[in-house]
């Protein structure tokens, strides 16, 4: 009688970096950045063969990361390298911001932006990735800082023993030290930060602004969540970004361009969550993270009634992003840039201008156009203004005296 030997209908578990080398760097070739970063923390063998087979690894992650920037993707200089794939990721960045940026503003007619597979852009993308590598060293302060322990913080024995009973004022306490650190390391950067670098940070982040989109004409439903960071209800939300009045601009500081990275890029753009992910990130931030906070609070909001129950936190917050703003502003506007060009320099209208006539110039000689690879990115960070503002712009318009038409 023939018995089973039950052993041998077991599947056996091969570890990943226990295959052989060659069929190792087959599999690693398939995978994309954020997988090829998180994949050579898990054993000392694979990090080893990523850094050894790198110049074979590194094209093949770029092309299945990025499959249609050729212009990304093209080959450097230099031999490939883990820097070089890692650098890709601003790059990257810069192109969607400057191409979808011709779809930023109704009045533009797609006239402010330059299609990422277009070479004239390559001047004005590779300052604006310069500009969120500037972001990514900023935003880096601050996750380092809310990686301390409360424990390992200088609190002032005095302030420790009043809050020691008040549990909100001890965690107020602890945020406002987290957030003074971050402040001093944060201007002592901008101090040692080149003149070049703070103007390219101030280009990216004018054209990072027009990201946050608050209707004005068009109420978009319940799926779309009012702007209630600011007493202003998102109005006037693009330009209290850019100057950091907005306590957006601390949320966005603190995540940096990961968060952007995440929407724009990793997520599939045809999951319906992922239009929504910084605006939905942004109000569980906002309310600490609680979801019956955004339950009780955003459905049923109301300007006039509107409070913020963690006012005190969030004024800190937006208090020290203007700062942050304004060293950044008053840095770039100093040494030998700053005298006769130095709104232009950080003004991107003039690289726009420039490509408008090369844009004609393209369409006299019956130049194909190149060719658009952005457009399933989810672009827009979508909020809505309260109907009851709506109604009051509404009446305001109606009592406007009829403009005068220009000459």
């Amino acid at each position: 009688m023939l018995h089973r030997n039950r052993n041998a209908l077991k599947p056996t578990l091969i570890r990943l970096d226990t295959l052989p080398d060659d069929v190792l760097i087959l599999a690693i070739s398939q995978c994309c950045i954020d997988e090829l970063f998180c994949l050579r923390l898990t054993s000392y063998r694979l990090a080893a063969i990523i850094s050894s087979y790198i110049t074979v690894i590194a094209p093949a992650v770029a092309r299945r990361t990025f499959p249609e920037a050729d212009l990304l993707t093209r080959l450097p200089k230099g031999t490939h390298t883990f820097r070089w794939l890692k650098g890709l990721i601003p790059k990257q960045l810069a192109a969607i911001l400057v191409d979808r940026h011709r779809f930023a503003h109704t009045w533009a007619n797609s006239r402010y932006g330059i299609p990422a597979e277009d070479p004239f852009g390559d001047e004005l993308r590779g300052r604006v990735a310069n500009g969120w590598c500037v972001f990514k060293k900023i935003s880096n302060i601050s996750q380092g800082v809310y990686e301390i322990a409360p424990t390992r913080l200088v609190l002032s024995k005095k302030e420790l023993s009043l809050a020691l009973f008040n549990r909100s004022r001890l965690k107020f306490l602890i945020l406002e030290c987290r957030e003074n650190i971050i402040l001093e390391r944060r201007l002592d950067y901008i101090k040692s930060l080149p003149e070049k670098d703070a103007k390219d940070y101030k280009l990216m982040f004018l054209l990072l602004s027009s990201v946050f989109r608050v209707s004005l004409t068009t109420n978009y439903g319940e799926e779309y969540k009012p702007w209630i960071f600011d007493w202003g209800h998102g109005i006037d939300s693009q330009r209290l970004v850019r100057k950091g009045e907005s306590w957006m601009t601390w949320y966005i500081l603190h995540e940096g361009p990961s968060l952007f990275w995440q929407q724009w890029w990793v997520k599939s753009p045809r999951s319906p969550d992922t239009k929504n992910f910084i605006r939905d990130h942004s109000l569980r931030s906002w309310f600490s993270n609680s979801s019956k906070g955004i339950r009780a609070s955003v459905p049923g909001f109301a300007p006039d009634d509107w409070i913020d129950t963690n006012d005190k936190a969030h004024s800190l917050q937006r208090d020290f992003a203007h700062k942050i703003q304004k060293a950044l502003e008053e840095k770039s506007v100093t040494g030998e840039l700053g005298s006769s060009n130095a709104i232009s320099y950080f003004n991107p209208i003039p690289y726009f201008i420039k490509y408008s006539y090369c844009r004609r110039l393209r369409q006299h000689r019956r130049e194909d156009p190149p060719k658009e690879t952005m457009d399933h990115v989810p672009f827009h960070v979508d909020f809505r203004c309260p109907e009851e503002l709506k109604q009051r712009l509404r009446i305001l318009r109606g009592f406007e005296p009829p403009r005068t038409p220009r000459v």
